[in-house]
């Protein structure tokens, strides 16, 4: 049985390989994709903004363009996102008691 990736790593596993099936895709093809960092700021752009200044030509670099843009935004989340809080039970009373005292106010 394997171990669940962490969202960061899940993330960097994704950008990792999107970046390398984009490159292998358009460097022949697309004149401004030459290195594997010019794919790289293709598919972190896309991440990121969902646009880049860079615009993918071949069938599997558009097919990988769109992964990215569909999947890359709520990867990036999760992996930004802090740890969740396992217990909430002191910060639901703490809000309970600003309602009550929110009540008590003449409206």
């Amino acid at each position: 049985m394997t171990t669940p990736m962490a969202p960061a790593e899940e993330l960097a596993t994704f950008t990792a390989w999107a970046t390398a099936i984009f490159y292998l895709a358009e460097s022949d093809h697309n004149p401004q994709i030459r290195t594997y960092f010019d794919a790289y700021h293709y598919v972190a752009t896309s991440l990121s903004v969902g646009y880049a200044n860079v615009f993918p030509v071949t069938q599997v670099g558009k097919a990988v363009a769109a992964a990215v843009m569909m999947v890359g935004p709520s990867l990036s989340a999760r992996a930004l996102d802090g740890p969740k809080a396992e217990n909430n039970d002191a910060l639901i009373a703490k809000l309970d008691e600003i309602l009550v005292e929110l009540r008590k106010k003449p409206h």
